[in-house]
């Protein structure tokens, strides 16, 4: 847990991070932004995630995880000695974290968020069961989150999404949609470490970060 202070701390004292960010004056009405799509694929899903985290909003990030989904942080930092981190967590974890991320007091300013696919694997699983098939998607992850008054933690490593089709919603037309149920951490950014006011780190690290105590 030092490990992951210290790395809120280095930022923190180089931003204002007090009462999260101060409204700007308002100005002209902005043009409506993108909509959030139907999950009836595990490529949907994705997207959603992308705009949720972009959006900073809270239950269309949640609607993208099962209720009973497992995030698991990478094998990395769960080694560290500093970093006294569960080895897994769940949505109720998810909901608290994002609160605290993307709403609460010490809300971040903006993120900026790209998943790109690197490896997609399909499991049909039962031939006569189409409702138990899953897929497997590997995303190449440029996450940038933006604190208040400046500074910004940077995460690139890819992550591993297992996703299975949702069978307590469907569409409209009855249509399948799916859900990700697991979310695996790499942990080891695939550039070097962070410079000036930006911190290189983990994708788990910094929503390690906004976990209330």
């Amino acid at each position: 847990m030092r490990t992951i202070i210290a790395l809120l701390c280095t930022i923190s004292c180089a931003a204002v991070f007090i009462g999260g960010c101060s409204d700007s004056s308002a100005g002209p009405e902005s043009p409506p932004g993108p909509e959030f799509r139907d999950r009836t694929t595990p490529a949907n899903v994705i997207y959603n995630l992308e705009l949720a985290y972009e959006e900073m909003d809270v239950e269309e990030y949640l609607d993208c995880l099962s209720e009973d989904f497992m995030f698991f942080p990478s094998p990395a930092d769960l080694q560290d000695p500093q970093n006294e981190l569960p080895s897994e967590w769940y949505k109720s974890d998810e909901r608290d974290l994002h609160e605290n991320m993307f709403t609460g007091p010490d809300a971040v300013e903006s993120i900026s968020l790209t998943l790109t696919d690197i490896t997609l694997e399909y499991d049909e699983g039962s031939p006569d069961d189409p409702l138990d098939d899953t897929w497997v998607y590997v995303e190449d992850v440029d996450l940038r989150v933006n604190l208040c008054g400046g500074g910004s933690f940077l995460a690139t490593a890819p992550s591993e999404y297992w996703f299975r089709v949702d069978t307590d919603q469907s569409g409209e037309g009855d249509e399948i949609w799916w859900e990700l149920y697991m979310w695996f951490d790499a942990g080891v950014p695939r550039r070097g470490g962070g410079s000036g006011r930006t911190e290189n780190t983990s994708w788990g690290i910094i929503k390690a970060m906004y976990r209330s105590p």
